[in-house]
């Protein structure tokens, strides 16, 4: 894989969701009319990688329609989605360094992490990812669901910070190569 790439909105105290996975607080940012490097990121990737939680965001927050990549959702219940039909979705679970692997076997290229954080701290565990962009939004959350179990920072270099109109910071850590 050319690169794995982490990218996330996460609370000024290091959560990804609040209580019971509420994103909700996140919605101002998302309608600033700003896509943070979005569609870019999706336009230099070979597939998408997400959890179970994050994938039915997506899909109580209305995003509907074909995937324009090949999207992988981490799930123990693939049942729940055999009326989805869309030939870019692959429901696959398992241990993480496999999923990576068979994504890597048919996708090789840049993998596109959406989350969830269990995902994510699976892929940080593996040392699987390679770059982080996480935009640091003002809130305070002070409970939810954490970004981060421990600290990752110890492995990743601090490459750019970028601040934006909306109050968010973008902090791009690459992977230290030792």
């Amino acid at each position: 894989m050319d690169e794995c790439v982490f990218y996330a909105a996460i609370s000024a105290d290091g959560y990804l969701a609040g209580p019971d996975g509420d994103m909700s607080w996140a919605s101002k940012y998302l309608s600033s009319g700003e896509d943070y490097g979005y569609f870019s990121l999706v336009a230099s990737s070979s597939a998408v990688l997400m959890g179970r939680a994050t994938f039915d965001f997506e899909i109580e927050s209305g995003v509907s329609g074909p995937r324009p990549l090949p999207t992988y959702v981490v799930t123990h219940i693939p049942e729940l989605y055999a009326d989805i039909t869309d030939e870019n979705l692959n429901f696959v679970g398992g241990d993480m360094l496999d999923v990576f692997n068979l994504i890597q076997a048919r996708h090789p290229g840049r993998l596109f992490v959406m989350g969830g954080a269990d995902v994510v701290r699976q892929l940080l565990d593996d040392e699987l990812i390679d770059t982080m962009r996480l935009f640091i939004c003002p809130d305070v959350l002070g409970a939810g669901i954490k970004a981060f179990d421990s600290d990752p920072y110890d492995d990743f270099d601090l490459a750019s910070e970028t601040s934006f109109e909306s109050g968010l910071t973008e902090k791009v850590y690459k992977r230290i190569n030792e």
